[in-house]
């Protein structure tokens, strides 16, 4: 009968787990049953990544006595047989085993019918941390700052120019009483009258949102 070895088991699952990715953790423990001593072995394939025990499985083996001269005092291999045999059967029940051979020589044979041993499935790793993209600043927010005399970022060193026409003829189909009121939030904060035609980047943006708090000042006000 045909077995499947641990240690060709234990090759394909590293070549499909690393060792960086997935850690493949050993213990044993020993009792007694019916005046016996026996030693159990556990092995459990944890995702490093996040700690998840993924498989587990355990083997059993009688304790012999310790062999005269052996390394420790309790030294009969039997721990690391138990270790091996459940190392065997953890990755037998991920899918590295021959479906028509046996788990392990005490193992029994596979009767499940089944002709290939399925693929275990690839734990994806969440995606990354992504914080979300920072808020553009409200342009009446920050006209308010500029009227109240609060420092803001001056960028008014931008040299692209940008047509003044649509804010000009949004004043201008204002009512007079209006026009003047925001001519004169316009002197006050050194705009020159009446408006060029173009005018830098940086102070384009300080005029419209000193047009546009003034505006909203002024339609907010009852009549």
């Amino acid at each position: 009968m045909d077995i499947v070895r641990v240690s060709e088991k234990l090759k394909a699952f590293r070549e499909d787990f690393p060792a960086t990715e997935y850690g493949l953790i050993q213990s044993f423990t020993e009792d007694d049953v019916g005046g016996v001593a026996r030693v159990i072995g556990w092995c459990s394939v944890v995702d490093l990544s996040t700690g998840q025990t993924i498989a587990q499985a355990q083997g059993t083996r009688a304790l012999r006595p310790p062999v005269p001269g052996a390394q420790g005092a309790k030294d009969t291999r039997d721990p690391d047989r138990a270790m091996t045999q459940a190392l065997g059967r953890v990755l037998g029940l991920m899918g590295y085993a021959d479906a028509h051979g046996i788990e392990g020589d005490t193992d029994e044979p596979d009767t499940s019918g089944a002709t290939t041993a399925a693929k275990p499935k690839q734990v994806k790793a969440p995606p990354p941390f992504r914080p979300p993209p920072p808020q553009p600043p409200n342009p009446v927010a920050e006209a308010r700052r500029h009227l109240s005399g609060e420092v803001v970022d001056d960028d008014t060193l931008d040299l692209d120019l940008v047509d003044t026409l649509e804010i000009r003829d949004m004043l201008n189909a204002r009512p007079p009483g209006d026009r003047g009121k925001v001519r004169a939030v316009l002197v006050k904060h050194g705009f020159d009258l009446p408006l060029p035609e173009q005018m830098n980047a940086g102070r384009h943006r300080e005029l419209q949102n000193l047009v546009n708090a003034e505006l909203a000042d002024i339609d907010a006000t009852p009549a």
